[in-house]
Order: C-alpha cells, then structure tokens, then sequence
C-alpha cells in the first residue's frame, strides 16, 4: 500500500501479547504485507458498522437451534417415506417450521438494528 509523498504519517503504539504479534506476523506474511499496511488495509476496508462479538453469539447460538429443528425434520420426513408416519408428526412438522420463521426474522431483526 503505497502512501502518496508528503502526506503526513501518525505514528501509532500499541501493545500486543506474543500470541498475537505472531497472529499479525502470519496474516500480514500471508498477504504480502508488511504489519503496518495489513493493518490499514483492515481499517480500510472493513465496513462501517462491525458486527459486535454479542450480535455473532447470538445468531450462531440461532442457526444452532434452526439446524437442531431441521435435524427433527428430516426425522419426520424419514418415518413419513418408510410409513410409519402419524398424524401428530404433521402438526410437530408445522410447529417446527413455523419456529424455523421466527428464529429467521429474530436474526434479521438483530442484524438489521445492528446496521443502524
């Protein structure tokens, strides 16, 4: 990343353990970057509003619950083609699909105020 002469140049220092002065090395190495330009081109070009560590708990602790419902669907949809297939198990079918929209629109929901 070349910088335009005489632009002014802030020097920043900051502290990181050995863990992650490695992490930093290895990354900026990987991009054919030096420490200081991997860092700019992070800042550079990550989007304005960052997704916070909460908002990405809280939507992988949602895709968690949607693949658990979908693990029970496919379940159903099983003993539905071997015929062993009751008629509750198409009323539990609904249920989890519907569950399916919500978690889908809560995910939304939290992202979107998230953007804002």
């Amino acid at each position: 990343m070349v910088r335009p002469k005489g632009e002014n140049v802030i020097r920043k220092h900051f502290k990181l353990t050995e863990e992650t002065a490695k992490l930093l090395a290895k990354r900026s190495r990987a991009e054919n970057m030096n420490e200081s330009e991997y860092i700019r081109y992070l800042l550079l070009n990550q989007s304005e509003n960052p997704r916070s560590r909460e908002l990405e708990v809280e939507v992988m602790r949602l895709r968690n619950e949607i693949n658990k419902i979908g693990v029970n669907i496919n379940q159903i949809v099983k003993n539905s083609n071997t015929h062993l297939y009751m008629e509750n198990d198409k009323e539990q079918l609904k249920r989890y699909l519907e569950e399916i929209l919500i978690l889908q629109k809560m995910i939304i929901d939290k992202l979107a105020l998230n953007l804002i």
